[in-house]
């Protein structure tokens, strides 16, 4: 990285502060705003996905989380660029998927326009639960997932379901947390077959077999190429 005395100041500065406003680092080192893009672009850094992406951290200092978040104060960055890029990670990785409000508490400002343009992109789905709207997966299959947990996870009132409808929630033989074990490993290995969840699910000392993960594939409508 080739830097003039001027650009180094910048990297300096932004360095020693963390985090600042792009403007006000060309004011307080009075140099002109191309001067700091030019030393930032060739330090690499990110812009924060909230606060107008107003503020600016260089590419060494944030310590991203299992979410590939950083907040500092309550600016908020992201490992995966762009507002939209995020959001549309963020739904793609939730086992449950994300409701708005979930997305803007993890984004630290409102995502409504960006989520419905993801939706029309086709980028991501949404699902409805009750009064709810859940954002999931574009893909069929890793969507239906997302939406199962989300409902087992959120599972309605008993005493508001009919008792024909709650003896159908789960399929014929298998308790609720077989059938999530199941869901679970489905999700961390969506191409698995049958029978190599059923052996994963045994290494761990469940009792299931094959025709168990096909019978949830079935009831769920969670359709599959078994091998």
């Amino acid at each position: 990285m080739d830097l003039t005395l001027h650009e180094s100041q910048v990297v300096a500065s932004l360095k020693h502060a963390r985090v600042a406003q792009m403007a006000k680092l060309a004011t307080q080192l009075d140099l002109s705003t191309k001067t700091v893009q030019r030393a930032l672009a060739k330090a690499g850094y990110f812009t924060s996905i909230n606060q107008n992406s107003m503020f600016v951290t260089l590419k060494d200092v944030p310590q991203f989380d299992e979410l590939g978040l950083w907040h500092f104060k309550k600016v908020h960055f992201s490992k995966h660029g762009s507002l939209r890029e995020t959001l549309a990670q963020l739904i793609k990785q939730a086992p449950t998927g994300c409701t708005l409000q979930e997305l803007e508490q993890c984004v630290g400002t409102r995502a409504h326009n960006h989520v419905s343009q993801l939706v029309r992109a086709g980028t991501v789905n949404r699902c409805l639960l009750g009064k709810h709207a859940v954002y999931v997966s574009a893909r069929s299959r890793q969507a239906r997932l997302q939406e199962v947990r989300r409902r087992a996870a959120e599972p309605p009132s008993a005493t508001a379901i009919p008792a024909v409808v709650r003896a159908t929630t789960l399929p014929v033989g298998l308790d609720a947390v077989t059938v999530i074990r199941v869901l679970v490993r489905l999700l961390e290995s969506p191409d698995a077959s049958a029978a190599s969840v059923a052996r994963s699910l045994q290494a761990r000392r469940v009792q299931i077999h094959a025709n168990h993960v096909r019978q949830i594939l079935d009831f769920y409508g969670l359709k599959k190429t078994t091998r």
